[in-house]
């Protein structure tokens, strides 16, 4: 009996704090950026680019939770946080700057480690919470806005992430924490049930499988982007949308795909032969930062090209023309948004109910 009446007051505690949340959620439209690597380190044009742009969301990757293979232990013990943020004491203006904007910290979460927590995801909502928290107060982050879980949950997982969800409300409840709590919505989601959150984040990259040598460009495509827009309009759920600005390489052999690389000069044509616009043959083998590309191999460039970018941005304005939201870009890296023009990255940040 005492079991059943703390269920039934942790199940009104919940009830509760989802219809004030639903109640006084106010989601201010700010510019967003995300910043995803393992060490926070801001240089100066990193300063200079949210000056200009007026950043003033930055979602921040604190760390990913990751499944361990391990047949003999517990629950807990298949799961662990992976490369957590660490910022860099070298760089002494940042805890300042991210004072000045809205932090949303961001944990990743792998469809492995949600099956492996299965029936526990309460559990995993509590040490996620909590340790983001800790990384905060560490860091004296004093403008944290929310919580955001990244996850790409499919209908065999979807039950699980959305207790997950519901979980995280709970704890931040219950902790007196004043965080939102968002996910991510990649495209094929939209078509599902709407997660237990205040708002989502649609992302509007790698939307193809980049996996699949046949694919010209995994990052972003109109034609992967199109089939799924019908069910923006009626999608019920706050969305600010995130479109990329970065460039990768990825290396097949013999048509399996077997990583991402970064810097290959495919331009050399003493070991790269053209195979069309954007993929290179290696003619011999090629040393690259320790990993050897053999003679044979597929190199694969592809890039955010703003004709792309623009030409999916546009379909999707035209969809949330009457719906207020942000756009965010992913990600901060100085080497990728060198590309593009400030006037393109203003261009990027619009929105259509605004004009």
């Amino acid at each position: 009996m005492r079991r059943l009446m703390m269920n039934l007051l942790l199940l009104a505690a919940m009830c509760l704090c989802l219809s004030c949340n639903d109640k006084d959620f106010k989601h201010m439209e700010r510019n967003g950026v995300y910043y995803w690597k393992t060490v926070l380190e801001l240089g100066p044009d990193d300063y200079d680019f949210m000056d200009r742009h007026g950043i003033g969301r930055i979602y921040l990757r604190m760390f990913d939770v990751t499944a361990e293979n391990c047949v003999s232990c517990t629950t807990f013990e298949k799961v662990a946080p992976n490369a957590s943020l660490r910022v860099s004491p070298d760089d002494y203006r940042v805890t300042d700057v991210l004072n000045s904007m809205l932090v949303v910290p961001v944990v990743y979460i792998t469809l492995d480690a949600l099956k492996a927590v299965k029936g526990n995801e309460g559990q995993l909502a509590g040490l996620i919470v909590e340790r983001v928290r800790r990384m905060c107060s560490y860091n004296e982050w004093t403008d944290v806005e929310g919580l955001q879980l990244d996850c790409d949950w499919t209908a065999s997982t979807e039950q699980s992430f959305f207790s997950l969800c519901d979980s995280a409300r709970l704890q931040i409840a219950q902790k007196g924490l004043p965080w939102t709590l968002s996910s991510t919505i990649r495209l094929h989601q939209l078509a599902r049930r709407v997660p237990p959150v205040d708002y989502g984040v649609l992302m509007v990259y790698n939307t193809g499988n980049f996996s699949d040598p046949d694919v010209q460009n995994s990052i972003i495509s109109i034609n992967d982007v199109q089939q799924y827009l019908g069910h923006l309009d009626s999608y019920p759920l706050h969305l600010d949308v995130a479109y990329p600005t970065y460039s990768w390489q990825l290396l097949f052999r013999k048509r399996q795909f077997l990583g991402l690389l970064n810097g290959v000069d495919v331009a050399d044509t003493a070991c790269f032969a053209s195979l069309d616009k954007n993929s290179h043959r290696a003619l011999c083998d090629v040393m690259h930062k320790g990993k050897i590309i053999c003679k044979g191999d597929i190199v694969r460039t592809e890039e955010s090209a703003p004709c792309e970018v623009w030409a999916v941005k546009e379909a999707i304005e035209r969809r949330m023309s009457k719906q207020r939201h942000s756009n965010i870009i992913y990600h901060l890296d100085q080497q990728n948004l060198s590309k593009y023009t400030a006037d393109e990255i203003d261009k990027l940040y619009s929105t259509g109910w605004r004009n």
